[in-house]
Parts: structure tokens; sequence; C-alpha cells
């Protein structure tokens, strides 16, 4: 079994044991999630408040036994998850992945970063110099980036890995 994180609980919703969602859509799918320090528990209804997604786990009736689960991990298994369309992907599945430039691998991916309008990789460089080891970020935008098999390629960014 490999679980994987998929979101963290936000504040409690009305009176009857909701908790706000923050994380992957693909909570929407499952019928099971894995609470950090609580263990499995049934997705028991899901559903959206304006923005906000709003899950009720099973044995989590009332607002105090919500708020107890406020700002803890969510995850999910990932044999749970639905599979993707041919070209896409979930982001844990990038974490690891050696990072290209013009074939010279640079670095792996250390971590995703949602910053807003678009979501930069974290690239922990590779090399013997302190310089080739640093970590560096780099927009997760096509064309400029590739997900492939066997890597992602990133096209050439001037001074960002000279």
């Amino acid at each position: 079994m490999r679980l994987v994180e998929i979101g963290r609980f936000g504040a409690p919703y009305a009176l009857q044991g909701g908790l706000k969602f923050r994380g992957e859509p693909v909570v929407a799918h499952l019928e099971r999630v894995y609470v950090e320090g609580h263990g499995w528990r049934a997705v028991e209804d899901l559903y959206r408040v304006g923005e906000e997604v709003v899950i009720h786990l099973a044995g989590v009736s009332t607002r105090d036994l919500a708020e107890a689960l406020v700002g803890l991990r969510v995850y999910a298994e990932v044999a749970d998850l639905p599979p993707l369309e041919e070209g896409q992907y979930y982001y844990f599945a990038l974490i690891g992945l050696p990072v290209y430039v013009e074939g010279r691998k640079v670095g792996e991916v250390a971590d995703i970063l949602d910053a807003g309008a678009q979501d930069v990789l974290v690239i922990r460089g590779v090399g013997e110099r302190l310089r080739d080891r640093a970590e560096r970020l780099v927009p997760l935008q096509a064309p400029y980036v590739r997900v492939e098999a066997e890597g992602i390629h990133v096209e050439p960014i001037p001074g960002l890995f000279d």
C-alpha cells in the first residue's frame, strides 16, 4: 500500500461534522481517505459551497469532532486514484523524476509549489559545485517544460542552470 498526500482539512463547516477541504479535486472520486493520526475514514458526503469543498467523514458527526481534525493531512492510496487521460499526471508522480536541460541532467524534482496562476517545480540540482546543487524554481508550463516517461525536459532558461 502506498499513500500520497492529497490535501488538508480546513475549518469545520456547519454543525454536523463537515470540514472544508483544501487539496486535490481527486478527493471527489474516493470512497475513503486516510486521515493523519486517525486512520482510514469513509467519505460519506462531499459537496461545494461557493468555491469551497466540504467533506463529511464516517464517525465525524459533530462540529467538536470536526474541530479535532482541522489542519490534518489527508492521504489516498495510489491504487484508489482514478486513471488519468494520456498526457495528464498526478503531481506526486513527478517527485524524484530527473530533470534535463538540452539532454544534460541538472537535477531532480524535489517538490511542486502552488504559486497561484501556475504551479512551480522545485528542482534540487546535482553536480560537483555548490552552485550546481542549489534548488531552482521553474514554472510547470508547456511548452517550456515537457513531462516524459524518462524525466522532465526543460527548455534552457538563461542564467538559471548556467
